[in-house]
């Protein structure tokens, strides 16, 4: 029997391309994943290791938040055996350069694991740092420039100027991965730029070993009340790694997902593939058990085959993953530059062996249930010259009924993970769902296809009948095929829809939170740059706000707040117009922070004194704005005729580049005294332009079983047409043209594809939905967003490529003539 099996492999190998390409790229998924993920935590681990290879122990703090006093340093450096300590101080602060203001990491150097200096030297002196090449570059600083530095946190109230006498590269060390901006300077120094005064970090180099080393400096510390934690070099720098590659392992699980989903649709293509040369095998298989083979022969010889099929296609996906792990590797190193340590290119052993696994266990158990069905077909009935495989057993008339009991429960789970809202019930409701889709797909996928027949492929006549008879012909087949494409339209759908849901839920927080675009505020901001202002490219509208520095009292309390006059032309600017309250004359309306401080209450009489007079008003106090006290300009004029021109408020145009029209605003508004800009502009465009990234991110992993599940569709119509080569010929001898014959199996295609396709929109529909409401229900209102734009494309992509899946086996089918065909045995 095995070789009988081998023999049947070689005979049919080519209709196993189909099925094995399908393969190829669900393993190829995997083992590049797995390469990438051991390359980037050994390149990180190999980098630690050298960090602290000259050290036996280090001293950390208790909590991550918190500091390790600085007399500590003197203690673990008098502990017997210690011949140095190398302390580590680290604060954030900012540097203003000639491009704005820059967050860095100001940390000291090591006196013994230093970085290489590529430009000038360590630094000495308290007032001298030295900067990463990524810094430097950022912020066009060279060595001898000075620059002001302060705490990033505010405790360090005035600039200090620091000299820059270094450049140094962080390229090897992994905390500074991902370009983290780095500025390195004495102990002292880190202390007068940032305020911090303790140590984040003890190393410590001995004459003992690590383990002796370790306990003297734990046993000395202990007894001095110290609330730190001593650990080896070695368990110090395992929990650098795992810390650096938490990122890693959260992107492996991502990347896996999309592994597992293509995989899934590949099963479905692969089953497919076993069902239809099987069932085209009946006669053999017949002949095999009258001969005398057993059941469990056939079983195993077909096994053999797609144990064959398995092992072959998964070691071709594990080279290909390995080669694109390879080429990402390259090209990641070469534009990552210092963001990230060198790589060192490592294909782990589970790299191998887990994708080999895996695939072969995937076209086994895809394989066995169209093993074991044709099994069952008695030798006598094989052998009749109309057998089949065909049919519904009472075990899928048990699977239909309990699919279409999971798709009502998934239903109801979905709706109740809107309602409650809930994350975890929204993804089972999903699962459970989808599942008891596909399990009834024999059921729903026909009937779907004759819906859509009805409008699709009846008014091409003839081809366009038997098309709809030819896809419904086989139930299972046809939901195998479709459910193959169902899978990726579903999830397209879904993503796309939750991302437009998403982006608007978003936009109307933001619009509700932070109302408006641009804020310009200062002193005093002159007519001038209004203007300039006003004619910047992408600003759509502004509004100027005047205000007056007074003296209010109420009751036994008293305040002097900023009076902000309300313009006309506020609510053309504002994106919420709701979000700003109402302000009659005789008002004076607080926001909620500011009554806080101040102590004031809605309905409380204010006395407000300004240099040309005073007026009394009422108190108002509001949510939902930042404004602190708000009058119309009537009640401002009452107490100030001339008042300063102290904020702009500026709409963004719709489509504008809010990065780019920021920065021209901030340009335009230097000059102003205390001059600040702010604003919801740059927070929307940063969320927008996440969100557009993970789309797209998704989209592209999505692709890859959107393109397995095609290659499942030309595969099933090649099969397809060699079961069907006499019908084909008795088509055409009663008088079915060449033309016909190629529209008949172009449609059945589009049928199939458009079946996926409105199967898969519908759940993406209610999947993306229902996930954005149980995620941010309870944070932001929802409202459904359809991107008809993003589903027409997927709708005609898929019918696009249903179509093409369909030209080769058309063209093959058309070829053989007539007699020829008939003449088959």
């Amino acid at each position: 029997m095995l070789s009988l099996s081998l023999a049947s492999l070689r005979h049919q190998s080519r209709q196993y391309l189909a099925p094995g390409l399908a393969v190829v790229l669900g393993i190829a998924f995997i083992a590049a994943t797995l390469v990438l993920t051991g390359t980037m935590s050994s390149s990180i681990r190999q980098a630690v290791a050298g960090q602290y290879e000259p050290y036996q122990s280090v001293v950390v703090a208790e909590a991550t938040d918190t500091e390790i006093p600085s007399g500590v340093a003197d203690q673990v450096a008098a502990v017997k055996g210690v011949t140095a300590v190398d302390p580590v101080r680290t604060g954030a602060g900012l540097l203003r350069t000639a491009t704005g203001e820059s967050y860095a990491m100001i940390t000291t150097e090591s006196a013994i694991t230093s970085h290489p200096v590529l430009e000038g030297r360590a630094p000495r002196a308290p007032t001298e740092i030295a900067l990463s090449r990524t810094v430097a570059a950022g912020s066009q600083l060279e060595v001898g420039d000075t620059v002001p530095v302060t705490a990033a946190s505010g405790e360090s109230a005035e600039p200090v100027r620091a000299t820059v006498v270094g450049i140094v590269d962080v390229a090897d060390d992994p905390r500074y991965g991902g370009g983290t901006p780095a500025v390195f300077a004495t102990p002292e120094g880190v202390t007068g730029f940032t305020g911090a005064k303790g140590w984040e970090e003890i190393a410590v180099v001995a004459a003992t070993d690590e383990a002796a080393t370790t306990a003297a400096i734990r046993s000395a510390l202990e007894t001095k009340g110290a609330d730190v934690t001593v650990l080896t070099a070695t368990e110090h720098a395992d929990n650098t790694v795992t810390e650096f590659t938490g990122g890693t392992d959260f992107l492996a699980v991502f990347f896996l997902a999309f592994a597992v989903i293509a995989l899934f649709v590949s099963a479905i293509v692969i089953a497919n593939t076993f069902a239809i040369l099987l069932a085209r095998r009946a006669r053999e298989t017949a002949m095999l058990r009258a001969v005398g083979a057993t059941r469990g022969q056939v079983i195993r010889s077909a096994l053999a085959e797609s144990l064959v099929v398995g092992v072959v296609f998964s070691v071709m996906g594990v080279l290909v993953g390995i080669a694109m792990a390879w080429g990402l590797t390259r090209a990641g190193a070469s534009l990552a530059g210092d963001a990230l340590p060198d790589l060192v290119f490592t294909v782990p052993v589970r790299a191998v062996i887990v994708p080999l696994v895996v695939g072969v266990v995937v076209v086994l158990v895809a394989a066995l249930r169209p093993v074991v069905r044709s099994s069952r077909v008695a030798p006598l009935a094989a052998l009749r010259p109309d057998a089949a495989i065909t049919g519904r057993s009472r075990g899928g008339r048990l699977r239909i009924a309990l699919g279409l009991v999971l798709i009502a429960a998934g239903a109801a789970a979905l709706v109740l993970s809107g309602s409650l809202p809930s994350v975890a019930v929204g993804v089972v409701g999903g699962l459970v769902s989808f599942t008891g889709v596909i399990m009834a797909g024999s059921v729903l996928v026909p009937w779907a296809a004759r819906a859509v027949g009805l409008f699709a492929a009846r008014p091409f006549g003839p081809a366009g009948r038997l098309a709809i008879d030819n896809a419904v012909r086989n139930p299972a087949r046809a939901a195998a095929t479709a459910s193959a494409l169902l899978v990726g339209v579903t999830l397209v759908t879904m993503t796309a829809v939750g991302a437009a849901t998403t982006r608007t839920a978003l936009t109307d927080f933001i619009n509700a939170q932070y109302p408006v675009d641009v804020v310009v505020a200062g002193t005093s901001i002159p007519d001038a740059t209004a203007a300039a202002i006003r004619s910047t490219e992408g600003v759509a509208a502004t509004t100027t706000l005047t205000g007056s520095s007074v003296s209010a009292s109420w009751g036994a309390s008293s305040a002097r707040p900023m009076l902000t006059a309300v313009s006309d032309g506020l609510r053309d600017v504002v994106r919420d117009p709701a979000a700003m309250p109402t302000v009659p004359d005789g008002t004076v309306v607080v926001s909620d922070e500011a009554a806080g401080s101040a102590g004031i209450h809605t309905g409380d009489e204010v006395i407000l004194q300004g240099p040309d007079g005073r007026t009394r008003v009422r108190a108002q106090v509001e949510g939902g704005f930042d404004t602190g006290w708000l009058v119309t300009a009537a009640t401002l004029a009452e107490v100030d005729r001339q008042p300063a021109t102290t904020a702009l408020f500026a709409r963004v145009a719709d489509g504008a580049d809010a990065t780019a029209t920021l920065d021209g605003v901030t340009e335009l508004a230097a000059g102003i005294d205390e001059g600040q800009v702010g604003g919801a502009a740059p927070v929307r465009a940063a969320n927008m332009q996440a969100l557009d990234i993970a789309l797209a991110v998704v989209l592209a992993l999505l692709a890859i079983s959107v393109v397995i599940a095609v290659v499942g569709i030309a595969n099933t119509l090649s099969l397809s047409v060699i079961e069907r080569t006499r019908e084909s010929a008795l088509l055409r001898a009663l008088g079915l043209t060449r033309g016909q014959l190629r529209a008949m199996l172009a449609i059945e295609a589009v049928l199939l594809s458009l079946v996926g396709v409105v199967l898969g929109t519908a759940l993406g529909v209610a999947y993306g939905l229902a996930g954005v409401r149980s995620l941010f229900g309870e944070h932001m209102t929802v409202s459904p967003t359809l991107p008809w734009g993003q589903l027409t494309a997927v709708a005609l992509v898929a019918i696009i490529a249903g179509l093409l899946a369909s030209v080769l086996p058309a063209r093959r089918a058309a070829r053989v003539s007539p007699a020829q065909a008939l003449a088959v045995e």
